[in-house]
């Protein structure tokens, strides 16, 4: 049993051994380190490091400096913040071969979700992951998918039609339905609990409170992290050990529901002998990422080496897929309530070219260039992750004149990147007209680096544009967002910075949904 004082004792002897082998190191000569707030001796930057909102701390102390990276260090972990565009592009795009990997972290290791893509280091392993997403993801295989997301948002409309209280559920539930059915073919319920949702959305929580930097002791502490569940005061490998089993049930339970739905040989003759049970059982799988990989591996093309990895292809797609677009739905709700002059503007366009005697569809979007428009000013007013994903290096390199070490994390401040005042003046302000052109014309910038850099950008991002952007569109055409109105008939005030954590917290948001057409009523 570990007491209070015999784990003190084990933090102790770890920081010192820490700051003799940091101290060791520092004596080699190298580049100095980029600028960033002085470190105190033996905890360097430890209590400097911010845990809320630390993308504005993080762009304060940018231009504090007058540097576009910043570098803080906590018991020998080097942090190197990159604050502008042109910083990103160079060392994680140009620079991509040394930038594109990802630091160990014993609390995914426990949560047994270290083999997710988006967490795995640079290899030959990552390689063979980003193959299997870039199959079905590529910009021109998810339009195979559209019929889905159509499907799925019009179920979206239909209940906020009936139950516009209940907004903020039905839309997170959207990216969570749209996930399910693309990956392993599986139709949620409307409104109906379901056993494989509750298993993921608990592991995601956990995921959540226990990746942040610092809130555990165990993320600074790794070998604390080994520690067996059962002993005292080990809450943490618990509540990890709980999450590891929902994920392992919630991943086996629908792979399984996938292969047992698929059409064989051996149930094709099976058929033939009189179980026609068999093939009707099997005849009921949907199209889906998952199936399509199976028959493909069937066939001979060995994308994968073994089911644990496709497996783990298809989590990423939740986990990384499902919070993140949840974020940019929300971010959209908050601007139209804020901006109702932009809604309005954007309404009248879909009026103007679709019409009103049916929702809008992907073949209309280069036809509306201001949603369009409006569409990347949501990302670029509230990124979905400020900090994006955390990216580490290979080998020490030199930037600007500044050592960055080997094993450093960097992470892109995308919050900076979209708060430059020269390319964005007025940056807090939502002004889809910054991708206008003087003629009316949608301008050639775009938001690509909302979806991350180099070799690690995101293998879903063309989903989840698609997504995303049908969701806004199809609202757009259908409600008015507006503040909801207290018992005395006065508006609700909204915060204006309700969605800017990130996939760490997205806020409910209490407003009204009124039919932006009458003639809507017929989605019932």
């Amino acid at each position: 049993m570990i007491d209070l004082q015999a784990l003190l004792v084990i933090v102790f002897c770890a920081l010192s051994s820490i700051f003799l082998y940091t101290f060791s190191r520092t004596r080699k000569l190298h580049a100095p380190y980029p600028r960033g707030p002085p470190a105190e001796l033996f905890v360097g930057n430890a209590f400097d490091i911010p845990f809320k909102k630390a993308w504005i701390r993080y762009l304060e102390w940018s231009r504090q400096f007058n540097s576009d990276i910043i570098h803080l260090s906590a018991l020998n972990v080097h942090i190197v913040v990159i604050n502008t565009l042109e910083g990103a592009v160079e060392l994680l795009d140009r620079r991509s071969a040394n930038y594109s990997s990802r630091p160990s972290n014993i609390i995914c290791k426990l949560l047994g979700i270290q083999n997710i893509t988006a967490l795995l280091p640079y290899g030959n392993t990552l390689r063979k992951h980003r193959r299997i997403m870039d199959e079905d993801f590529k910009k021109q295989a998810v339009t195979s998918y559209h019929s889905i997301h159509a499907r799925k948002v019009e179920q979206l409309l239909y209940q906020l039609l009936q139950e516009p209280a209940g907004f903020n559920e039905h839309i997170k539930m959207l990216g969570t339905s749209i996930t399910m059915a693309v990956t392993c073919g599986y139709d949620l319920i409307p409104n109906q609990r379901d056993k494989y949702v509750e298993m993921v959305e608990f592991t995601v929580n956990v995921v959540k409170e226990m990746t942040m930097l610092g809130s555990t002791l165990v993320t600074v502490f790794e070998f604390l992290g080994y520690i067996p569940p059962w002993v005292p005061g080990a809450t943490t490998q618990r509540i990890c050990a709980d999450a590891k089993d929902a994920i392992t049930r919630y991943k086996d339970g629908l792979f399984r529901r996938v292969k047992a739905c698929m059409v064989t040989i051996l149930l094709i003759i099976c058929a033939r002998t009189g179980m026609t049970w068999l093939v009707q059982a099997a005849g009921t799988q949907k199209d889906c990422m998952v199936a399509r990989l199976l028959e493909r591996h069937s066939r001979g093309d060995n994308m994968y080496e073994d089911e644990e990895m496709l497996k783990d292809a298809m989590l990423t797609i939740y986990m990384a897929g499902v919070e993140t677009m949840h974020v940019a739905k929300m971010s959209f709700v908050l601007a139209m309530v804020l901006y109702p002059q932009e809604q309005a503007r954007a309404q009248e366009e879909i009026d103007r070219v679709v019409g009103s005697d049916r929702l809008p569809t992907f073949e209309d979007r280069d036809s509306l260039p201001y949603v369009e428009a409006l569409y990347r000013e949501v990302h670029r007013w509230r990124p979905v992750t400020p900090l994006g994903l955390v990216h580490s290096t290979i080998n020490d390199d030199v930037y600007k004149g500044f050592h960055i070490p080997a094993g450093s994390f960097i992470f892109a401040n995308i919050w900076a990147i979209t708060r430059n005042e020269e390319k964005y003046p007025d940056p807090e302000a939502f002004q889809p007209q910054r991708f206008m052109k003087a003629d009316g014309t949608l301008g050639d910038e775009n938001i690509n680096y909302s979806y991350g850099f180099g070799r690690r950008i995101c293998p879903g991002r063309h989903m989840a544009d698609q997504a995303v952007w049908l969701m806004i569109v199809s609202i757009l055409a259908t409600f008015k967002i507006s503040k909801a109105k207290d018992e005395n008939g006065n508006e609700i005030d909204v915060d204006p910075y309700a969605c800017t954590d990130g996939t760490t917290k997205c806020v409910e948001l209490c407003i009204s949904l009124p039919l932006f057409r009458p003639d809507h009523e017929s989605l019932q």
